[in-house]
């Protein structure tokens, strides 16, 4: 296999690569931060490669998903110690989860509070992965987690409108544009909308009802001055 088809076999089987370069981790995964790190000459290490290509693999069936890193992996194995699952996971990130009540947790114990408040106000989405992730400064660097998420953590806390255009203020403390031919409502008639930068949202209970009461009588479309866009369910 190529960097690239090893880096999407291990994504298939949710293991994402996370590598330090200059105080922030890339994914490899992500084009640009790819660039990045072939530029930086870090990849041409071959027992970086080698963690990747034929220890992960060898081990896939007992690690668990998440987020790995491979460089200081390949430091230990230089310095004797032998693969396996312990040394593996010493170097990993469990998974945030977001259930379907947007409740967040990790490792079965529910994060709110001014963590959870850290957490939203650095939420981001990668529209190559199309992952939700937090990535905020810790100490010297800045630490990155991904999310698995049952709902969009996002939730959309009010609608402006101007002119044609609507744009959303988000849970993470940012405002982005609408895709007004996305939004959606589920059988717990909840309402969703994609957005420019951050994935779908969760509409809140003001915007809520401020678009159920803009849409026809039919209720499968939304008006928006004498445009008309579909829902979908």
């Amino acid at each position: 296999m190529t960097f690239e088809q090893r880096l999407g076999w291990l994504y298939e089987r949710k293991l994402i690569m996370l590598l330090l370069w200059k105080e922030r981790f890339l994914n490899p995964l992500i084009t640009e931060e790819l660039e990045k790190l072939k530029s930086s000459g870090l990849l041409e290490d071959v027992g970086i490669w080698q963690v990747m290509d034929e220890h992960f693999p060898a081990f896939e069936s007992k690690l668990p998903a998440g987020m790995y890193f491979p460089v200081p992996i390949s430091r230990a194995l230089k310095q004797g110690t032998e693969f396996s699952t312990e040394l593996a996971l010493r170097f990993h990130y469990d998974y945030i989860q977001v259930d379907e009540n947007q409740k967040w947790s990790l490792r079965n114990k529910f994060i709110s509070g001014k963590v959870l408040a850290l957490f939203e106000s650095n939420l981001f989405f990668e529209k190559e992965t199309g992952l939700y992730f937090v990535e905020y400064w810790s100490d010297t660097r800045w630490d990155k987690c991904y999310l698995e998420c049952a709902v969009t953590p996002l939730l959309a806390l009010a609608i402006d409108r101007n002119h044609e255009e609507l744009k959303v203020q988000l849970n993470n403390q940012k405002t982005d544009s609408l895709d007004l031919n996305s939004f959606r409502i589920d059988s717990a008639e909840r309402c969703f909308v994609r957005t420019l930068n951050y994935g779908e949202v969760l509409l809140a209970d003001s915007p809520r009802f401020w678009f159920l009461n803009n849409l026809d009588e039919s209720g499968s479309h939304f008006i928006l001055g004498e445009n008309h866009f579909p829902l979908s369910f």
